[in-house]
């Protein structure tokens, strides 16, 4: 979660911090860290055992989901959860897709921190949003427009990975994401499709599991919770298939990582100091696979159409060209380069005390100087 480091920051400098958030992410949050958890349901409440075919990219599709769906329905559902929890609350710290909590927070009087969260900047588009974010205020009732970028922009990622043509804000702090484990890089694939397009991604697994068997190098298939290993059938004993395994120690041992393009991937395998091959499905994926063919991170190829003896070419290509690796290390020297999140808390402490109370703002209750991160 992008938002972490700055959650553990704002903890150590003394903060209490309640985390708004779908139960499957609450479960995984670490101790010590929140003074009260208020989790949410799931939107996927069943495994599925089916994994759909693919479809085509259609980046058109994506650009509006984030209009109708996540400025729409579910920044709805989000306003009523973060709305029951702002009371005594000073400051918002929220991603970037989590309209309806910046909406709720600025309907409270309540200073608003967004974070960052898809590496390109590509797929949340301001200028896109006004007419459902428009749609949004009337529907809380609210006289002012909604800031899509809140009082605060935070980006922890490096600016190299973001494309220029979506620049973040100009005083936007960047921050350095939470660095993971050192590299010690060796002959050895991590493949996964994400928590999401894993069910969504016809016969892919099928295509690289193909691949993985011809190129004999030691390698790990993290399927997800929907899917069981053994419906892929007997591997051979390099490759192993598994449901989850601990993804930062096997980043730091993988030299190539084929994934979906998910953001959170991108920036943990450069700090992994992994080379990747993506396949875009959807979402931020297609704009997160052109950052990894422009900045020459590894090779991206068609989920579609790549047949497994493509993949298994491109693996060795990959691992052959050495200029990825001197690029990868590049890109991860400058992310762990920028400041840490502890850096901008006192920026977020001047923040939280322009609160003003507003019509709607809860009573605060006393001696409780919160922040609330959903």
């Amino acid at each position: 979660m992008p938002q972490l480091p700055l959650h553990v920051a704002l903890a150590e400098a003394g903060h209490e911090l309640t985390l708004v958030g779908r139960e499957s992410a609450a479960a995984a949050a670490p101790a010590g860290v929140y003074r009260r958890i208020a989790a949410v349901p799931d939107r996927r409440a069943h495994f599925a055992d089916a994994i759909a075919p693919l479809a085509p990219v259609d980046i058109e599709h994506e650009l509006s989901v984030v209009e109708r769906y996540f400025a729409g329905e579910a920044a709805q559902r989000a306003a009523a959860s973060v709305s029951s929890e702002l009371s005594g609350v000073d400051l918002v710290v929220c991603d970037e897709v989590d309209f309806g909590a910046m909406a709720a927070a600025q309907r409270a009087g309540v200073p608003v921190a967004v974070v960052a969260v898809i590496v390109s900047g590509a797929l949340v588009r301001p200028n896109r949003l006004t007419g459902a974010l428009e749609a949004l205020r009337l529907e809380l009732g609210m006289p002012m427009p909604i800031r899509p970028r809140g009082d605060l922009f935070v980006v922890p990622f490096a600016p190299t990975m973001r494309d220029p043509r979506f620049p973040a804000p100009d005083d936007a702090p960047w921050v350095r994401p939470e660095p993971g484990r050192d590299p010690r890089t060796e002959p050895y694939v991590v493949a996964t499709l994400g928590t999401e397009f894993n069910t969504e991604s016809g016969d892919l697994f099928d295509r690289i599991l193909a691949a993985l068997d011809g190129t004999g190098t030691p390698a790990t298939v993290a399927v997800g919770r929907d899917l069981d290993p053994a419906r892929f059938g007997p591997q051979p004993s390099h490759v192993r298939v598994e449901q989850y395994i601990d993804l930062d120690a096997a980043l730091s041992r993988a030299d190539i990582v084929l994934h979906h393009g998910g953001s959170g991937l991108f920036v943990r395998s450069v700090l992994g100091g992994a080379a990747q091959i993506v396949f875009p499905m959807g979402a931020d994926q297609p704009f997160t696979a052109a950052r990894v063919r422009d900045l020459g991170l590894g090779h991206v190829l068609d989920p579609l159409t790549a047949s497994a003896d493509a993949i298994a070419q491109a693996i060795t290509n990959v691992r052959a060209d050495q200029s990825v690796k001197r690029r990868v290390e590049a890109l991860r020297l400058e992310a762990l380069a920028l400041p840490r999140p502890s850096t901008i808390v006192g920026r977020l402490e001047a923040l939280a005390k322009t609160a003003s109370c507003t019509p709607w703002c809860p009573r605060p209750r006393a001696g409780e100087p919160t922040i609330d991160v959903p």
